[in-house]
């Protein structure tokens, strides 16, 4: 199989035009670029959930990656979705009715129909398309359709990566956007759980606590390489489950030390993946966290303690290059520091508690930390979990030469829109 994509990746450098039947006897063609790869090369639109269908700007962008109105042609994958086609009827009347794409066509592939992805004429409308949407649902679905027993690759999934080579921008929402990673793939967990708990592969035995932090062995399906992706981010207070599992397993084979979580109704927008320009460009209502696990340092003991831990939150119009992490903040925003509106930082004694949907309040990580950068009188601040026996305590500090916060100015603390680099976070657990 590796030997298979190797030789289909080479012709397709080559421009060479010849199939490959494989032993499925589905024919594998190679495919030239579409017209946008010049503009955008190989892109994703990665959206957090809860994905607003008057969100014109979340829309337009995928719409236009995949070659604009009049001419888009959506592939619709729905396979993390308990009911596929209803699913498949509610995107495709959006994306023809409200965004003007060409055609919005379901591809038929999830659990209850797995044989499509070695079905010849689904193989070819993969072909026919110019971006893919993933739906939302459970990112298990997704990996059980698209991947082998052993994690290969299957005909489907393999036309998915010659069609993004292509130009053919990968979107996708909620479980759609956890999927796309090339790395171990998150599938449950709650944070409290997770720091108390540790990380669970999803090839041991079920585990009897409901809240365990599960993660997919097989990985996801290729796409985004060097980071975990979360989705219903802040939302949902995934920052000591995104910490745990980038820590316990950043070791492993499909490791990585960096992660990131997209808010919902969010999206991060890739342009040119996998080269040295590669960027990622937040648009939407609110931001994501980028996580970078490269100097942390986990102290054994009674309870999970780890120090040295980096995250950076970035929100509209912002950018960062995915090799070197380096970030660029939108033009409307400009440095807190000399310029903070208040006197003391915040605390917390529920510190992943996210917010409801709709919420105009911050939730509660990202309001605190926030207020490390926008208070006069202290750079340091700390929130506790609500539960308790142990109870972790998240000490957060903005005092290194790297850490900095900026601010678009709303009106009000909430409304403010603010991003920081290099907060640093360390996490200790008492009886």
């Amino acid at each position: 199989m590796y030997r298979l994509m190797f030789v289909i990746c080479v012709c397709v450098l080559l421009g060479l035009t010849t199939g490959y039947l494989l032993d499925s006897g589905v024919i594998l063609r190679n495919v030239t670029s579409l017209p946008q790869f010049a503009i955008y090369g190989k892109s994703m639109v990665l959206v957090g959930g809860n994905l607003w269908d008057n969100n014109t700007e979340i829309y337009n962008t995928i719409v236009r990656l995949a070659g604009g109105p009049g001419v888009a042609k959506i592939g619709i994958i729905n396979a993390a979705s308990a009911d596929p086609v209803s699913s498949y009827q509610f995107y495709r009347d959006i994306f023809i009715n409200d965004y003007g794409v060409l055609e919005a066509n379901r591809i038929p592939i999830d659990l209850n129909h797995t044989s499509n992805v070695a079905d010849q004429a689904t193989i070819d409308l993969i072909y026919s398309q110019t971006g893919f949407f993933f739906g939302g649902g459970d990112q298990a679905r997704v990996i059980q359709s698209f991947l082998g027993t052993y994690g290969e690759f299957s005909p489907a999934l393999i036309a998915l990566h010659q069609m993004f080579e292509s130009g053919a921008v990968i979107a996708g929402t909620s479980a759609g956007c956890t999927c796309q990673t090339a790395n171990y793939m998150v599938k449950s967990g709650v944070s409290y759980d997770s720091l108390s708990y540790g990380s669970f592969p999803d090839v041991e035995p079920d585990h009897t606590r409901r809240d365990a932090l599960i993660y997919g062995t097989l990985g996801g399906l290729g796409f985004m390489k060097g980071y975990v992706l979360d989705s219903h981010f802040a939302q949902r207070g995934r920052e000591g489950r995104m910490i745990r599992m980038l820590s316990d397993t950043k070791a492993l084979a499909k490791g990585t030390s960096y992660g990131i979580g997209v808010d919902e109704n969010t999206a991060v927008v890739v342009t040119h993946a996998d080269t040295n320009t590669s960027k990622g460009e937040v648009i939407g209502a609110s931001g994501i966290t980028i996580f970078d696990l490269s100097r942390s340092i986990v102290v054994s003991d009674t309870y999970f303690r780890i120090s040295q831990v980096y995250l950076s939150y970035l929100t509209h119009g912002d950018s960062f290059n995915l090799n070197d992490h380096s970030i660029i903040y939108s033009p409307t925003k400009t440095p807190m520091l000399g310029h903070e509106n208040y006197d003391a930082v915040l605390s917390t004694d529920d510190v992943f508690y996210g917010s409801s949907s709709g919420s105009t309040r911050k939730p509660e990580f990202v309001r605190i930390a926030t207020s490390v950068f926008d208070a006069r009188l202290s750079r340091t601040t700390y929130g506790t979990t609500y539960e308790k026996h142990p109870r972790f305590r998240v000490d957060l500090s903005g005092t290194g030469h790297d850490s900095e916060g900026w601010v678009e100015r709303k009106g009000s603390f909430h409304s403010d829109i603010t991003s920081y680099q290099n907060l640093h976070v360390s996490i200790s657990g008492t009886k």
